[in-house]
């Protein structure tokens, strides 16, 4: 999939952009009723955005702006405008939303593949020697592979609790 050619703006501009859409969209179709919520761009999240009902918060990808352009962030944005009113995607979800201007039903995905993600925690079975890979630590689980149901006597035993690099 090619980048948009649609323009990539800064960050503090493109906070800006999504202000006034947000104004334009309440100014036209909610006659200003709706408040404006908190509007952030993330560049934690790889693509698409979403609502915070709790915290009245609109969050988009940076990183989707900067790989598909302000045309698509203003898709999503649109988006999760809607969901201020709707929470859900029933069909008065969608007619809301392709009334304020939505394109797409999803967010275009991310142009670079994220590198994966080492793990943390090694586990030994003690009867086996099988070992097994987590990024979460383990409370209290068993060896798999020498009984399906847990079985104290295949307690796994962690090994190494720091990244590692995995054998290949």
């Amino acid at each position: 999939m090619k980048p948009s050619a649609s323009p990539k703006l800064e960050l503090e501009t493109l906070q800006q952009e999504l202000c006034r859409e947000f104004d334009r969209l309440n100014a036209v179709h909610f006659a200003g009723r709706l408040s404006r919520p908190e509007i952030t761009v993330s560049a934690r999240k790889i693509y698409g955005g979403y609502y915070q009902p709790r915290l009245h918060r609109i969050v988009v990808s940076w990183q989707g702006h900067l790989d598909h352009g302000l045309e698509e962030t203003l898709n999503t944005f649109r988006h999760e405008v809607a969901h201020i009113v709707h929470p859900h995607h029933r069909a008065e979800f969608w007619t809301l939303a392709h009334t304020l201007g939505v394109t797409k039903r999803y967010a275009s995905t991310p142009l670079a593949a994220r590198p994966p993600r080492q793990p943390k925690y090694i586990y030994v079975c003690p009867a086996c020697g099988k070992k097994i890979f987590r990024h979460r630590r383990l409370k209290l689980s068993s060896c798999a592979a020498c009984d399906p149901k847990f079985n104290a006597k295949f307690l796994l035993k962690l090994i190494a609790p720091e990244i590692l690099k995995i054998p290949q």
